[in-house]
């Protein structure tokens, strides 16, 4: 069976898709309910299905 690709997004990118602003997002990163990893020194990333779940679990 073919699973779905991941799909990583960059911070400003996951920002828009959750409609929130960056500072909002960042915020979220620090409290932990937006899980990243680093990727590099000056990438982070985050998974789209980990957005889906906090939309999901605060609707």
């Amino acid at each position: 069976m073919n699973e779905p690709p991941l799909v990583y997004f960059r911070p400003k990118t996951a920002a828009e898709y959750l409609g929130i602003s960056i500072a909002t997002f960042w915020r979220l990163v620090a409290k932990g309910k937006i899980p990243t990893a680093k990727i590099s020194p000056r990438a982070t990333v985050c998974k789209k299905e980990d957005l889906d779940a906090l939309v999901n679990f605060e609707l």
